[in-house]
C-alpha cells in the first residue's frame, strides 16, 4: 500500500497543474531545499521538494540536503506513509463502493483491461473493487523508464530512523486519500489514461527538471498541460498548500524541522515558498 501512495503521489507530479504565474513575480531560484527563517523563529526550519518516485540511476541525495538534514531535529512529510495505521485508512479509503464491472460500460471495461495488461502485464479484474485512482497510481509507476524506483520520502526516512528523530506529516492519510478522491473523477482518471504516452513524456521531462533543480521550469511544465481541471486543481493544490503553511508555524516553533514535499508544491502565487513570504517569514534558496 504504501507503494500505491507513491504512486499516487507522482500521478500527481506528472499531470499537476495550476494557475499561472503572476507576470510580476520574480523566478524562484534554482534549489530544491529551501531557508524559512525570522517571524519568531529561534532557529531555521528547512522544506525540500521531492520527486516521489524516481529510478535508481537518476535518484540522489546532494551533499547540501545531507547537511542541512543533520542540523534538524524532526522530519515532517505530507504524510507519515510509514504509520502502520495509517496505510490501513489508504487501503479503506482506495475501496470502490461499486465495483468497476458495474460502474464502467462494456466498452470501457474491456478498453481499460486492455490498457493494463498491454502497459502493465496484469488484468483489470483483481483491481475491480478499489478506485480507478489505483489504477491510475499503477500507470503513473509504469512511465518511468526503470522497473523498480526509488522513493526520497523512504530514503529521508531511513536517514531519519538513523538518527532518532521524530516523523510525522503535515495532514493524514484521510485527509490525503479526500483530497485525492475529490480530485480524481472517473471521467478525469479515464482521461488522463487516454494519454499515457503523454505521461511517459512528461515524466521524463520532469526528471530533466529535477535533477537540474530547475522548480520554475518544472512548475511552468505542469501548467501547460491542458487536461487538468479546476477541481483538481483546487483540491489537490490550493487546499493542501494553505493547509500545510497553517499548520507550519506550530511545528517549526517548537524546533528545526525538515519538510519535505512534492516540488510541485514549491512554485507558483499560491505555493508553499510565496504561501510563507506572504505570512512573514524569510525564504531563502540553499545552494551549496
Amino acid at each position: 500500500m504504501r507503494n500505491l501512495m507513491y504512486s499516487l503521489s507522482a500521478l500527481l507530479a506528472a499531470i499537476f497543474a495550476c494557475a499561472p504565474t503572476a507576470a510580476a513575480q520574480r523566478p524562484l531560484e534554482r534549489s530544491l531545499l529551501w531557508e524559512i527563517s525570522g517571524n519568531g523563529l529561534q532557529q531555521p526550519s528547512y522544506i525540500y521538494g521531492t520527486m516521489h518516485l524516481m529510478c535508481p540511476g537518476d535518484f540522489a541525495v546532494s551533499d547540501k540536503t545531507r547537511r542541512v538534514f543533520a542540523s534538524t531535529g524532526k522530519l515532517v512529510l505530507e504524510v507519515n506513509m510509514f504509520d502502520p495505521n495509517e496505510l490501513v485508512v489508504l487501503q479503506q479509503k482506495m475501496l470502490s463502493d461499486t465495483p468497476q464491472s458495474v460502474r464502467l460500460s462494456p466498452e470501457r471495461y474491456a478498453w481499460l483491461d486492455s490498457l493494463l495488461q498491454k502497459q502493465a502485464g496484469v488484468p483489470l479484474k483483481p483491481f475491480d473493487n478499489f478506485r480507478l485512482s489505483v489504477l491510475a497510481a499503477l500507470m503513473a509507476q509504469k512511465a518511468f523508464s526503470c522497473d523498480s524506483t526509488r522513493s526520497y520520502e523512504e530514503e529521508f526516512k531511513n536517514m531519519a530512523d538513523s538518527r532518532h528523530i521524530t516523523l510525522s506529516g503535515l495532514e493524514t492519510m484521510e485527509e490525503e486519500a479526500d483530497y485525492f478522491n475529490k480530485a480524481f473523477t472517473d471521467e478525469y482518471v479515464l482521461q488522463q489514461l487516454t494519454g499515457f504516452d503523454d505521461m511517459k513524456k512528461e515524466t521524463l521531462l520532469s526528471v530533466q527538471y529535477y535533477k537540474a533543480e530547475d522548480v520554475e521550469a518544472m512548475y511552468k511544465m505542469m501548467t501547460a498541460d491542458k487536461s487538468m481541471d479546476e477541481q483538481s486543481r483546487y483540491w489537490l493544490l490550493e487546499v493542501r498548500n494553505a493547509n500545510w503553511v497553517q499548520r507550519m508555524p506550530a511545528i517549526m516553533k517548537a524546533g528545526s524541522t525538515f519538510f519535505a514535499v512534492g516540488a510541485g508544491h514549491l512554485a507558483g502565487e499560491k505555493g508553499v515558498i510565496r504561501l510563507l513570504r506572504a505570512g512573514g517569514y524569510t525564504v531563502k534558496p540553499v545552494m551549496e
